[in-house]
């Protein structure tokens, strides 16, 4: 009955081993999938910072075209501030909070309080005899989402790294 036991204990140990092995899978499998998630968010906010380049180009036009017959600019602006704050807080929600705490500190810093500016689209005080005038303040605000642009890129291009 000996040699039995051998056996069972030899059993016993390369299952051991197999699970060892499939743990040390398991995790490196866990890690990836958890890298990937964060890249798939932050492709998200990626894709939300372009809209909101994208709409800051059309408030442009808005605020150098003639005014039109039957367009109510007073509204559109407000559809595209509140554009804008929807992509924000999709933005909000997708990164990681640390990642988001950089994004906010670049948008509500001393010299650019974004957020409060496009606040502003959306209740018409940016507005000036119903028109939008392009001053520094959306110059500068533009210049910011682009930065936050930037920073987002760079984090996507980081991760995407790590998943190589």
């Amino acid at each position: 009955m000996i040699w039995w036991d051998y056996v069972l204990t030899a059993i016993s140990a390369s299952c051991t081993v197999f699970s060892i092995i499939g743990a040390y899978k398991s995790n490196a499998y866990y890690k990836k999938s958890k890298q990937l998630t964060i890249y798939a968010n932050i492709n998200i906010a990626y894709i939300e910072s372009q809209k909101i380049i994208a709409i800051l180009t059309e408030m442009l036009k808005l605020g150098n075209s003639t005014r039109k017959r039957g367009t109510n600019y007073v509204k559109e602006v407000s559809q595209n501030g509140e554009n804008i704050k929807t992509s924000i807080n999709k933005i909000r929600e997708s990164l990681p909070v640390e990642d988001f705490k950089e994004i906010n500190e670049l948008l509500n810093s001393q010299q650019s309080k974004v957020e409060a500016y496009i606040d502003s689209f959306i209740t018409g005080a940016v507005l000036v005899d119903e028109k939008l005038v392009i001053d520094d303040n959306f110059n500068m605000c533009q210049q910011t989402f682009c930065n936050m642009q930037l920073l987002i890129k760079k984090k996507l291009e980081n991760i995407s790294e790590k998943l190589k």
